[in-house]
């Protein structure tokens, strides 16, 4: 079913909506589905002919394996009560393997081709579960993506400069969560996957969900350029079933891909809102309808992939208010190898919120700081007894990426000292933001026994290539000492991030007229 019903009033009360740049999170709509496979478990699981009803549920879910790749990120440690942050990897997918996708998206002739992970979220939810975060990466930044291997047997090998949403088609969502894991050095506890028409499904189920433009607006379609051809009043109308699916797709009206990734935060806030107003999750018959859509819309890791173990996940992020939910895109730059379609991540600006949700601060001003700054988990301990491998055989070399004179050689000589004799200093090195220590395959217990030494994190292990010569390059979060210590994490935001909470209702999407190509 489609439609867009404008809601009274809704023009008048967006009229004065600010606008921020700020990316809101399709990939929440996992969050949302959660919440209604949650109730509906609820619903059946005390019933004996619930339970039959129960395992078809069940039998909806499809799951994959979490990571398909080599790569391991840090833990943040847990706080005083033993609690941890959660990180869930939200996944929205433009796959045509159906004839449903098919119908949808059109491109009959892509049926073959695997899909494209064209949202990517990261929501990450404090320890204390009072606050949470819904990061987004643009689908056109580029990045590196690891060695990936499929559950099929099939290894790809890892690219640098990519497009991040292609992750995806190198083995399943798993290489998605490795690249995460990559590019931000945490640990991803699950991933959550839908495809268009799961998009459409929860739409109709939720019966649909409230957004706002600015101005009459009309993404038209024209052969050769693309366009969804939504079509909306000014102001507040809901979309619902296709309509849905086209507002998460549009993106020529909002002018560029970082508009698209502000429309589905609003979307994905506003369903929030909706599911928790709405009272669908006390109706019985409204349960039912949300729990299967939901559960034909999911796909999820091999670990969640139970309706019982989603419905504890759900429990868990039920409790998170819609006013301490962030959302926000990553700073992005131009790519100076192609500025008019691509972006590459402004580095140092990401490297601070990687920081804070390893630390697990807020990205919010609404609620009080933790008290103390949890610390990154330490790097796996060495293997044990007879089977470690002697610090005397594992050669390293070490190399300076602080811009601090003779730092490979003071770490170097630290490294001989403790009994590494085949350490050595190598030129290079560049500029690090953090320490690095790679290791080929088959090398990682002579790298812990090397990160042990020095104190390092696990985010501060990496696999690459095959050398037995393991690689440590010095960053700028380690620019004196012969131990490394981390430095405080950050406290706010970096300036170039404009962020939302999930309950401001008043904001608007800009619609970019060019003339009257998208307004009518």
């Amino acid at each position: 079913m489609t439609s867009v019903e404008p809601i009274p009033g809704g023009r008048a009360a967006a009229r004065r909506a600010r606008q921020d740049g700020a990316s809101r999170r399709p990939g929440g709509r996992r969050w949302l589905r959660v919440v209604a496979i949650t109730t509906g478990a609820t619903l059946v699981v005390g019933c004996g002919a619930g339970y039959l009803y129960y395992r078809h549920l069940n039998g909806n879910i499809q799951a994959g394996t979490k990571n398909l790749t080599d790569e391991q990120g840090a833990r943040t440690a847990p706080d005083s009560k033993g609690r941890t942050p959660l990180n869930i990897l939200m996944i929205g997918t433009d796959s045509r393997a159906s004839s449903e996708n098919v119908a949808l998206g059109g491109s009959a002739d892509e049926a073959s081709r695997p899909g494209l992970a064209d949202v990517q979220m990261l929501l990450h939810v404090s320890a204390d579960r009072s606050n949470a975060s819904m990061i987004s990466i643009p689908r056109d930044t580029m990045v590196t993506i690891p060695t990936c291997h499929d559950d099929k047997g099939t290894t790809y090998k890892s690219t640098t400069h990519t497009p991040i949403n292609e992750a995806l088609a190198r083995g399943g969502p798993g290489c998605v969560v490795g690249t995460w894991i990559n590019l931000t050095g945490l640990d991803i506890d699950h991933y959550m996957m839908v495809d268009f028409s799961g998009v459409v499904r929860m739409a109709d189920a939720i019966g649909g969900v409230p957004v706002c433009v600015d101005r009459n607006m009309w993404d038209r379609y024209q052969p050769g350029h693309g366009g969804t051809d939504l079509k909306l009043p000014k102001g507040t109308s809901k979309v619902q079933g296709e309509n849905a699916l086209k507002w998460l797709r549009t993106r020529d009206a909002w002018g560029s891909d970082l508009g698209r990734t502000k429309a589905q935060h609003m979307y994905l806030s506003s369903m929030i809102r909706e599911l928790k107003s709405s009272g669908r999750l006390s109706d019985p018959g409204q349960l039912m309808s949300l729990a299967e859509a939901a559960t034909k819309s999911l796909s999820v890791d091999k670990d969640i992939a139970d309706l019982k173990k989603l419905y504890d996940l759900g429990n868990e992020l039920k409790q998170v208010p819609t006013e301490r939910t962030t959302t926000l895109t990553v700073p992005v730059l131009p790519d100076p190898k192609n500025p008019a379609a691509k972006l590459i991540l402004k580095q140092n600006d990401v490297q601070q919120i990687w920081k804070m949700l390893l630390a697990d601060k807020p990205l919010d001003d609404k609620g009080p700081a933790a008290s103390a700054s949890p610390t990154p988990a330490a790097a796996p301990s060495p293997t044990a007894g007879a089977d470690a491998p002697a610090k005397s055989t594992i050669a390293v070399t070490v190399q300076n990426g602080t811009g601090v004179t003779n730092r490979a050689g003071d770490v170097k000589k630290a490294l001989v000292a403790a009994g590494f004799t085949k350490a050595a200093t190598a030129p290079g090195g560049g500029t690090r933001d953090t320490t690095k220590l790679t290791y080929g395959a088959g090398q990682q217990a002579k790298a812990q026994v090397v990160a042990a030494a020095l104190g390092l994190p696990a985010s501060a292990l990496a696999e690459s290539g095959t050398s037995t010569t393991l690689s440590l390059v010095i960053g700028a979060d380690w620019k004196s000492g012969t131990a490394f210590t981390a430095a405080p994490a950050p406290t706010a935001l970096p300036t170039t991030v404009e962020a939302e909470t999930s309950d401001n209702d008043k904001d608007c999407m800009t619609v970019v007229p060019q003339g009257n190509r998208y307004t009518y």
